[in-house]
């Protein structure tokens, strides 16, 4: 789905309860997955942003006017529950014989957002950090070229739909005020130009470090932008035609799919192997410090008496007291419980191994799992069933930055193990079902 976030668990729960007076359809096997664009539709708790209304006081923080047209709350919960019964009922009662077939082949669309800089005698790492500045050294990781693929075709051989997996989120268009599917919208388009009017099923692999923008090659123009891009603040125009870089991203995927179809028209299978367990993987929360916790209530107490009704917090204030927001929520939450419950899938499905996951995974943890699997090919999913922020590296913990502090991220890299640790154990045993 066009989604910043996957719908929460009381959508999935509302969509599973319709689901199941569905003829044969098990509704625990239901996955929804977002493409992950900032310019639409946010159907999950934003963070911790009814808490930080809490502790903040509501009459303190500035909320922007919403047109009246905008869907959000319980109308948009209703929405979505409503749409989505709809559209897995009709594909459901819509099924009818045919083949399948697997390829990978390389699209580079992502690129690592995390530049790693001198500061003293250390280093640090800024999320879309200005490389052009003299003191930049590096990336704190690479990035995944991957392009995943599963055809689909009737029974007289021809193509009816395809899912392609790119581990980049879809934010070429990420702190600008529209509606847009992003570089999907494009590469949907380019694809029907090339294979006719079939279904596509968009997928984000592996990429919470990872953009759709060249930061070696924009920081160049784009200083004082990507500076105001890094706080997120507000929205900012770059110096760049960013339709342009959707169409180039949607050339260069179309061409990827294109390559794999060459491939993966002359081994379809109308019988393939397929296994599906749908499960949770109970993980321990990151957690802060009594000291941390004190550090931040100072830091809000602060903002506190600075701000009123007549001078509310907005734009760039309110981003400054993000981080401390973040640790008394975090302090809250394991105060109440210290684990939290991840939903999983994995699938084999002929000779690939498909899993998700909710994370916004960073790629060291799908590379290390479709390296060390038993499945040749191995497609990892993020941002499936629920939201559970970022899965940082022990790398990134301490390069700092958002995306790997306490109000981004609700696990740490233990988790992270862990989470590697059972997909192997499940690939692998999926692997030995004969």
């Amino acid at each position: 789905m066009d989604l910043m976030c996957a719908p929460d668990e009381d959508i999935m729960r509302r969509v599973r309860k319709n689901l199941a007076a569905l003829d044969g359809f098990s509704p625990e096997y239901l996955s929804v997955s977002v493409t992950h664009t900032h310019t639409s539709l946010h159907p999950c708790p934003l963070l911790f942003a009814d808490e930080a209304l809490k502790i903040l006081g509501e009459e303190r923080v500035w909320l922007p006017e919403k047109p009246d047209d905008l869907l959000e709350g319980a109308e948009l919960k209703d929405f979505l529950a409503e749409r989505m019964t709809q559209v897995a009922t009709e594909a459901w009662n819509s099924r009818k014989p045919g083949g399948l077939s697997a390829a990978s082949d390389y699209a580079a669309v992502s690129f690592n957002r995390r530049p790693v800089f001198r500061k003293g005698g250390d280093t640090e790492t800024v999320m879309y950090g200005v490389c052009a500045r003299d003191d930049f050294l590096r990336f704190e990781a690479g990035s995944d070229h991957s392009a995943d693929m599963l055809y689909t075709w009737d029974e007289s051989g021809a193509l009816t739909g395809v899912a392609v997996c790119i581990p980049c989120p879809s934010q070429v268009f990420e702190l600008h005020s529209l509606l847009s599917a992003d570089y999907w919208h494009y590469t949907r388009k380019a694809l029907r130009e090339a294979f006719g009017n079939i279904h596509i099923l968009p997928l984000c692999g592996a990429a919470g470090d990872q953009t759709p923008i060249d930061l070696t090659r924009f920081s160049k123009t784009n200083r004082r932008e990507l500076e105001i891009w890094g706080a997120q603040a507000g929205e900012v125009y770059c110096n760049y035609d960013m339709a342009d870089i959707c169409r180039d991203i949607a050339d260069r995927i179309t061409d990827a799919v294109r390559r794999g179809f060459r491939k993966a028209k002359d081994r379809v299978e109308t019988q393939p192997a397929f296994l599906h367990e749908a499960c949770s993987l109970r993980l321990p929360i990151r957690k802060v410090s009594e000291a941390d916790y004190r550090e931040a209530m100072a830091c809000i107490e602060a903002a506190k008496s600075r701000f009123s009704a007549e001078n509310p917090i907005r734009g760039d204030d309110l981003v400054a007291i993000f981080e401390p927001m973040g640790v008394i929520w975090r302090y809250i939450q394991q105060n109440r419980s210290e684990t939290v419950d991840a939903s999983l899938h994995y699938m084999r499905i002929g000779d690939s191994a498909w899993m998700t996951c909710p994370f916004e995974l960073f790629i060291e943890y799908s590379l290390r799992i479709k390296a060390r699997a038993a499945s040749l090919h191995t497609v990892v999913v993020q941002m499936t069933d629920q939201y559970l922020d970022y899965l940082p590296t022990t790398l990134a913990i301490q390069g700092g930055s958002y995306s790997s502090a306490p109000a981004s991220t609700t696990c740490g890299p233990e988790s992270g193990d862990m989470l590697v640790a059972d997909a192997i154990e499940k690939i692998n045993a999926l692997w030995r079902v004969t």
